[in-house]
Order: structure tokens, then C-alpha cells, then sequence
């Protein structure tokens, strides 16, 4: 079961989109809700050539998930 850890917000499209952070087997996974569309859940990955990227939880939407995480990215930069 996917345990709440954190949530905060980002500017993406120029408006403010919450997002929830959430703990999945240790692993963290991000909720981003999506005006008219199911929400988005994003998490990290790696690749075979062992370079790490975001990706979408089902796979689909990559790009959306890849400008998104580097919105989280800075986030956390900046909150450190």
C-alpha cells in the first residue's frame, strides 16, 4: 500500500499544480492531478544503459512525465 510522504506544488504551464508524494515499497512515486484526465503518477527509472530518467506509471507518457519531474527535481534543489 502506497504510504503519503509529502505534498508541495509546482508551476507547470504556467499554473500552480499540487503535487502528492507517495512511498511505494520504499520507493517514491509522485500524484499529479491533470485537469479533465485521470491523474498522472510518476517515478524514476533506469535505463540499460544505467542512465536515470522519469517515466509514467502505466507507461505512455513519457514526455509529460519527463517535464514534470524536472519541475520535482528543482523542487526538492531548491528546498535543500
Amino acid at each position: 500500500m502506497a504510504t503519503p510522504v509529502n505534498h508541495f506544488e509546482i508551476i507547470f504551464q504556467d499554473r500552480t499544480v499540487p503535487v502528492q508524494e507517495l512511498s511505494l515499497s520504499g520507493r517514491p512515486m509522485f500524484v499529479i492531478p491533470l485537469p479533465d484526465k485521470k491523474p498522472l503518477v510518476i517515478t524514476t527509472a533506469t535505463g540499460a544503459d544505467g542512465q536515470v530518467f522519469w517515466t509514467s506509471i502505466p507507461e505512455g507518457k513519457l514526455e509529460l512525465a519527463q517535464a514534470i519531474g524536472q519541475l520535482i527535481e528543482a523542487h526538492f534543489k531548491k528546498a535543500s
